[in-house]
């Protein structure tokens, strides 16, 4: 659903080609999380699909490798926002990949007392 090079976009700084590699890994987890948290996902993806998996990655490649959730250097310190770490869609995340919701449509009443 997404590429190294929509990852790429999204950020400041140059991958190297073993960060790239690992993004592709993970490009590819985060699509396979999404159509699975998704059944109905449609095909092709919505137009929100690549961000929405770029964003997942780049969280992903930020996380502390060791998967300590917080960090302190001398005066400087870091908690993970999310406590599993690693790979996640959030649920907003997760409501831009669903297809919208149709209107309702067709006739209907309305009783009155």
């Amino acid at each position: 659903m997404a590429t190294v090079a929509d990852l790429q976009a999204r950020t400041e700084y140059d991958l190297t080609t073993g960060q790239q590699a690992r993004a592709a890994v993970l490009i590819a987890d985060a699509s396979a999380l999404a159509r699975a948290r998704v059944p109905d996902l449609p095909d092709p993806p919505p137009a929100t699909a690549p961000g929405v998996i770029c964003t997942a990655v780049l969280r992903a490649l930020a996380a502390p490798p060791d998967g300590n959730k917080s960090e302190t250097v001398g005066g400087h310190s870091r908690t993970a926002a999310h406590a599993g770490g690693g790979l996640y869609l959030t649920d907003d995340e997760l409501d831009l990949l669903r297809p919208p919701i149709p209107a309702p449509r067709g006739v209907f009443s309305i009783w009155t007392v």
